[in-house]
């Protein structure tokens, strides 16, 4: 499964990157905490979409093509199922 590594990649990619999350409604909010729980989210739906979207009877260079773009799909809307988590908890990127 190769949806994990890449996943994990961009999740520690945005935490790196240089907005930092910031929680005006609850400065003593776990940044840590909260993090670990939205990529447990983020992965386990990742897990899910990429389950869903498997070609049926599907062959050739076609099919591999078609397979990692569904794989890209899948990383790319965990990451946002990431930030709206975050969001949602009440934390924004500054």
């Amino acid at each position: 499964m190769k949806l994990l590594p890449l996943l994990l990649t961009c999740l520690a990619l945005g935490a790196c990157a240089s907005p930092r999350w910031v929680n005006p409604k609850t400065p003593g909010a776990d940044l840590q905490a909260d993090l670990a729980a939205c990529e447990k989210d983020a992965v386990r739906l990742a897990r899910l979409e990429q389950g869903m979207a498997q070609p049926r009877g599907c062959a050739g260079a076609h099919c591999a093509g078609q397979e990692e773009q569904q794989r890209l799909q899948a990383t790319a809307g965990a990451v946002a199922a990431h930030k709206r988590c975050m969001t949602l908890r009440g934390w924004r990127q500054d």
